[in-house]
């Protein structure tokens, strides 16, 4: 029995498995990462508007964790962008071919629309206790918001587009920020870092537009809520307010990053850095395109040229650590 048993398995596993379509590869890590972030983050919304002592910190924080451990899902196949601004931010940058932006983004778009069911109807009992069955948009009873976003009352929409641009490029910058190999942060912790930028983004501008600061974020579970009933009210309410994460955050993910290009990236070309490697993270060093842990945030792009990648061979063993010199033009893993 145990035999067949086994011989069943390895049959499943040999025809779902994927080992020569890396893009494949990409597009599901990017859909699942996206999903968990989705599914996570409007299931916070939703306990903490129904849960009895529920506040907007304790759904804050669910946000950065879901972030963190999304991240840890698609990094070491897809780089974990989770974010059509990011991708597009990563390949102005060069960090991510062009041509991979649009299919990225659709992944993410569909993560983001099946998170958001998922957490709809794992709330659903939640959802009537708050709006006895009928779903508004709008109102003392209004649970869309829990899912997508809209911008409190006394925004107007040139400081709902700012608030997205501000947050967006806190997110980017930040992101170069951690994966730079300046600053000798171990890839594994990368993640974690990650997700306490996105508390941190939720926990100062989120009062003012829900901190969408993601295109595929905000506009999957918008369609999801057309399609639960919502109406086309999701789109049209606050003055069409639904460009304003799409466009806001487009432009803060590109205003970010360079910004923090300009401000510490391009400089210090010819400094030499001591790596000490991280025991046991040997196996998530990747030299993959587009990749946010261990990424090229460098200067070799900028001066023209191309660093010779640095591999290692995946090894569950914890690896001696040995002092290595390298320069900023060799920083890719």
């Amino acid at each position: 029995n145990f035999q067949v048993m086994g011989v069943f398995q390895d049959k499943i596993a040999s025809i779902l498995r994927i080992e020569d379509q890396q893009f494949t590869r990409e597009l599901l890590a990017e859909c699942i990462g996206t999903f968990f972030l989705l599914l996570i983050g409007n299931a916070a919304n939703i306990q903490a508007a129904v849960a009895v002592g529920g506040n907007s910190t304790s759904a804050h924080i669910a946000w950065g964790i879901g972030f963190m451990f999304a991240v840890y899902l698609a990094a070491s196949v897809s780089g974990g962008h989770l974010n059509p601004a990011i991708s597009i931010a990563q390949s102005i940058l060069g960090n991510l071919p062009p041509w991979k932006i649009i299919p990225y983004a659709i992944a993410q778009v569909i993560g983001a629309f099946l998170g958001a069911a998922v957490a709809y109807f794992g709330h659903h009992d939640d959802l009537w206790k708050l709006d006895g069955g009928i779903r508004q948009v709008t109102g003392g009873q209004a649970t869309a918001g829990l899912f997508t976003t809209f911008p409190s009352d006394h925004m107007s929409v040139w400081g709902s587009l700012l608030d997205q641009i501000i947050g967006t490029a806190m997110l980017s910058g930040l992101v170069c920020l951690i994966t730079d190999k300046r600053h000798q942060i171990p890839t594994g912790v990368v993640p974690v870092l990650a997700g306490s930028i996105m508390t941190m983004v939720a926990m100062t501008f989120g009062a003012n537009g829900g901190f969408a600061i993601n295109p595929a974020r905000d506009f999957g579970p918008r369609v999801f809520c057309l399609c639960a009933g919502y109406g086309w009210e999701v789109f049209s309410a606050h003055y069409y307010y639904f460009w304003i994460p799409i466009v806001g955050a487009l432009i803060g993910a590109v205003i970010g990053a360079w910004i923090y290009k300009i401000f510490v990236g391009l400089h210090g070309m010819n400094e030499s850095l001591d790596i000490q490697p991280a025991k046991g993270f040997n196996d998530m060093k990747r030299n993959s395109e587009g990749i946010l842990i261990g990424y090229d945030n460098t200067l070799s792009r900028a001066r023209g040229e191309i660093a010779a990648p640095r591999t290692y061979t995946p090894s569950y063993q914890v690896f001696e650590s040995s002092r290595t010199q390298i320069t900023t033009a060799d920083r890719r893993y």
